[in-house]
This record gives C-alpha cells, sequence and structure tokens, in this order.
C-alpha cells in the first residue's frame, strides 16, 4: 500500500510538471472510497505509517482478524485464500480522483461537468496524460536499457487533428516510444522529433501487401525506401538500425506459379521471377 501511495504521488508530480498548451494542468488524487467501511478505513489509517510501531501493529492484527471473520460469515462457502484475497486488497477502498488545475484558480475535482466544458484538446489531453503518466510510473521501476513502449490501436480516432500535435507532444515528454496503428495516421508535427510510417497497401487483384516506409525527422517526410544516393545512410541514421528487406518467394511457392508442362517441367523458364 506504502508503494501504491508513492506510485500515485509521483505520477501527480509527473502530470502537473507538463501542462498543457493553453496553461491547464491535471493533478491524480488517490483517495478514500465512499464505499470504505469503517474498519477498512482505520486500517488504512494504520498501513499509511512506514513504521507503525509494536501497539499499532496489535491493533493492525486485531482489525485484519474482525475483518476477515466478517468476511468468512457472509460467505461460508468462500475458502481462506479467498477471504485474505478479498480482505486484504486494499485497491477497493481506494478511487482515483482527477484535479483541474488552472491558472489563477483553486484545484478542483475533474468531474464530468467541468470536463464537458473543457476544449477538444483539453479533453483529450485530459484523459490521456494520466494513462501516459502511470506507464512512464511503470517503466520508471525498470532498468535503463528496457522499452517505454504503448501501443496504441486506432490511435486517437475521433481527435481533431489540431489537437493531435499536443497529445504526441505529451507522450514525447513522458520519453514514451508508441506504437500505433490507424487509417491515414501521418504524425509529422513539430512536437515529435522522429516517427516512422509505415504505410500498408493491400493489392486485392494479386492478395499481396506491399509498404512504404517513410520517416519524419522532425522537420520533413523523408521516402526512405527511394533508394536515393546515401539514403541507406540516413534511415540508418534516424531508426538507429539499417532496415533490410526479405527478397520475394520464387512463383513455385506461390498460388501464381505456371502449370507444369507434360514432362514435369515448368513452362516458362522465368516463372521463378515475381508476377
Amino acid at each position: 500500500m506504502i508503494a501504491a501511495r508513492d506510485l500515485t504521488r509521483d505520477m501527480n508530480a509527473d502530470t502537473r510538471s507538463k501542462p498543457m498548451s493553453s496553461g491547464i494542468a491535471v493533478g491524480i488524487r488517490w483517495a478514500q472510497s465512499d464505499k470504505i467501511t469503517d474498519r477498512q478505513r482505520a486500517t488504512s489509517r494504520l498501513l499509511e505509517r512506514d513504521s507503525p510501531g509494536p501497539e499499532r501493529l496489535a491493533e493492525l492484527r486485531g482489525l485484519l482478524r474482525d475483518m476477515i471473520r466478517a468476511y468468512r460469515a457472509g460467505h461460508p462457502r468462500a475458502t481462506y485464500r479467498e477471504a485474505l484475497a478479498s480482505v486484504l486488497d486494499y485497491r477497493s477502498w481506494h478511487a482515483f480522483e482527477l484535479l483541474l488545475i488552472q491558472p489563477g484558480e483553486a484545484e478542483a475535482r475533474l468531474t464530468r461537468a467541468k470536463h464537458s466544458v473543457m476544449s477538444g484538446g483539453e479533453k483529450s489531453a485530459a484523459i490521456h496524460l494520466p494513462l501516459f503518466a502511470a506507464a512512464n510510473a511503470l517503466y520508471s521501476s525498470a532498468k535503463d536499457h528496457c522499452p517505454r513502449m504503448i501501443a496504441l490501436d486506432e490511435a486517437f480516432v475521433g481527435i481533431d487533428e489540431r489537437y493531435k500535435p499536443d497529445l504526441f507532444g505529451l507522450a514525447v515528454k513522458f520519453d514514451l516510444d508508441l506504437f500505433m496503428t490507424g487509417h491515414d495516421l501521418w504524425v509529422t508535427t513539430a512536437t515529435v522529433p522522429m516517427i516512422a510510417h509505415y504505410d500498408m497497401y493491400h493489392d486485392k487483384t494479386t492478395r499481396t501487401v506491399s509498404s512504404l516506409l517513410m520517416l519524419w525527422d522532425g522537420e520533413q517526410l523523408i521516402d526512405a525506401s527511394a533508394g536515393y544516393q546515401d539514403n541507406d545512410a540516413l534511415v540508418a541514421q534516424l531508426l538507429g538500425f539499417r532496415p533490410t528487406r526479405h527478397a520475394p518467394l520464387g512463383t513455385a511457392s506461390t498460388l501464381y506459379a505456371a502449370p507444369e508442362a507434360p514432362g514435369g517441367e515448368p513452362d516458362d523458364e522465368d516463372d521463378a521471377e515475381p508476377v
């Protein structure tokens, strides 16, 4: 519980230090739930101390013992393991709350009513900021060489194009690597220093898929597949590795293999070339 408290505190500090372009920031608070019982509230108060001391430990044991007995009385078929799992699950004792921090105004709880009057960009940032902060807090406990990746399917669908640069910029501020899929998704904004785009094209006639690699270097979009002079070196510099392309299979291994001649030999000696 102490670790969860510290994690929430770090998330709150992260979101507060990364305001939106309008100056509005979002805070995160781990508050007690409205449904918490008196015993759970007393237990939570004791667990908030790093060193509760012998007397408080005895009080804590008594509270947990009473909570276990009460649970088993209400769930006679539950095993002891199930009783412990339910009683010790402190997550149900708390709830996450978002705080709205506006310049020159007192902090206030971000309610549905306050969220509804925000601009489109502020609404989007208020939703994604806690998610990015949670990912950042989780990855901060890993080693420095571990990836900090988030996968987004149909990323930012329904969000106005003018608000997306701020959202991408927030991910950059949290030092997160985004792996995104979407229809016509081109991240060409100054808030992103570098990103690779793979535009996939499905040819229904030949039943094949081709990809076009385009790189954004923070200022311009570069066709990494064009084969310009020194292009491979530039791609390797931007990506950090030199991409390779697999040679396509010969048609003998595909549905488009040429029919064999009566002697068992292909009709065309060039059947190994792609159609």
